[in-house]
């Protein structure tokens, strides 16, 4: 009697990044926890162990122990592996090795799973996975040999590691950093007065945060002479909010005199700048201003929430949804039936995306805001939606909720980090069933008044 072996069936591109994320995740969290991986060689907290591996890998930066002083430095480079793994991204890593050993996997799929879904049309061959794992490599050397000007001549063959580190999470938007070496838990602050430092590490997150298109198509400006509409309203978008939010940080320090007195005029400028680049999505922080005041952290949000570029190393619901969302306002204002960017009309079934996008976004952080205040009612409101942002746009400024909270509410902005880095909705396909193609039924059109 013949027997017929049952099919099994693939798993989706969503699933698979929903199901890679959990396992790396895993696996650091458990790396994390031996005795090896702290200083001490005692085993850390379980639940701490899971919230900075899901910190890494969601390339967020939020620490619940200083990285510096708590891990040692099998714990630290299992932290940089993670930033790394995290920000190329674990579909275009599978990719980059089933390349290597000719398999094939599509871009769109690739695309698709990344959750990347105002991008349409965009056509490209297995060896844009190549360049981007060959490119990413040689950004975060260039920027690693730059640091090592001034971190060698300090802190010795520890420099070499710690330009390498700091490279690698700013490429990531991840925010980690081992400068606790000088004051635990300051951070970027103890460069504040150092342009040049600061300026590597702007440029370092600007590269990481633009997405692997638009590196694409600037390598290959000086040929085409042209930039796709996706890369002008990327850069355009990008050069805008970093401008505009570097100039609302700098009046508030104006504003701030008691905090920003011993600033010189240039400080002002370049932590002002660093805080604006920093702020959407990769949590380096160079001073205080982030959260110097109400204003501020609202401010903050603000930027925090919309996040680098699709298909990058950052987070947020990305600057091309934002954009969107602003074209087809201003096209209902100026009575367009179409959304309109750049002499260009936007698809609507991008738009459609769009605003898929936002409403899933708003959901998942309002939601992770009730359930947390819930478990910390002593916590003020704007610090718990603060500290909520940052861990689903991946950002990693903190007001001290995670550090200071219980288990409970580690687990829970673990796994707003997680939502936050494969994206709501390719966390809803991922649990979604497979749906057939829309049936060719007509339906009658219905009248709703809006507004």
């Amino acid at each position: 009697m013949p027997t017929f072996k049952k099919k099994t069936k693939p798993l989706s591109p969503a699933r698979t990044l929903a199901l890679g994320f959990l396992i790396i995740i895993a696996a650091g969290a458990l790396l994390l926890f031996l005795p090896i991986s702290s200083k001490s060689g005692s085993f850390t907290a379980l639940e701490d162990c899971i919230f900075t591996a899901a910190s890494a890998t969601c390339v967020t930066g939020i620490s619940v122990v200083e990285t510096f002083s708590h891990w040692s430095i099998f714990g630290q480079v299992v932290i940089m592996l993670l930033i790394q793994t995290g920000g190329l991204g674990f579909i275009t890593l599978v990719t980059f090795f089933n390349v290597a050993i000719g398999k094939k996997l599509g871009f769109l799929k690739a695309t698709a799973a990344s959750g990347d879904l105002t991008m349409t049309g965009l056509s490209a061959t297995k060896t844009i996975f190549v360049r981007v794992v060959a490119l990413s490599f040689v950004i975060e050397t260039i920027g690693a040999c730059l640091l090592m000007v001034k971190l060698v001549p300090a802190y010795g063959g520890y420099g070499v590691f710690m330009s390498f580190f700091t490279a690698v999470s700013a490429f990531c938007n991840a925010g980690f950093d081992l400068f606790g070496i000088e004051v635990p838990g300051a951070g970027m602050a103890i460069y504040a007065d150092d342009p040049y430092v600061l300026a590597v590490v702007m440029l370092i997150i600007i590269i990481g945060g633009l997405g692997f298109v638009v590196w694409e198509e600037l390598l290959a400006y000086h040929k085409s002479k042209t930039l796709s509409l996706h890369s002008r309203v990327v850069l355009i978008t990008t050069a805008a909010l970093i401008i505009g939010g570097a100039v609302i940080y700098f009046i508030i320090e104006l504003t701030e005199p008691d905090v920003f007195s011993q600033y010189s005029i240039t400080q002002r400028i370049f932590t002002s700048l660093f805080a604006s680049v920093s702020a959407r999505t990769a949590g380096f922080s160079a001073a205080p201003l982030p959260t110097v005041n109400s204003f501020s952290k609202m401010f903050t949000i603000i930027l925090m929430f919309i996040g680098a570029a699709p298909g990058s190393t950052g987070g947020g619901f990305k600057v091309t949804t934002f954009a969107i969302i602003a074209a087809t306002a201003w096209s209902v204002i100026k009575g367009r039936s179409d959304t309109q960017i750049l002499k260009h009309i936007v698809p609507k079934q991008a738009v459609y995306k769009t605003l898929t996008v936002l409403c899933l976004s708003l959901a998942f952080a309002i939601s992770g805001t009730f359930i947390v205040s819930l478990l910390n009612p002593d916590n003020d409101s704007l610090d718990i939606l603060f500290e909520v942002v940052s861990s689903f746009s991946t950002t990693g400024f903190s007001t001290g909720v995670s550090e200071n909270s219980g288990v409970a509410t580690k687990l829970i902005l673990s796994f707003i980090m997680y939502v936050g880095r494969i994206g709501p909705v390719s966390l809803m396909l991922s649990f979604a069933g497979r749906t057939g193609g829309e049936k060719s039924e007509i339906l009658p059109q219905g009248e709703i008044m809006v507004g």
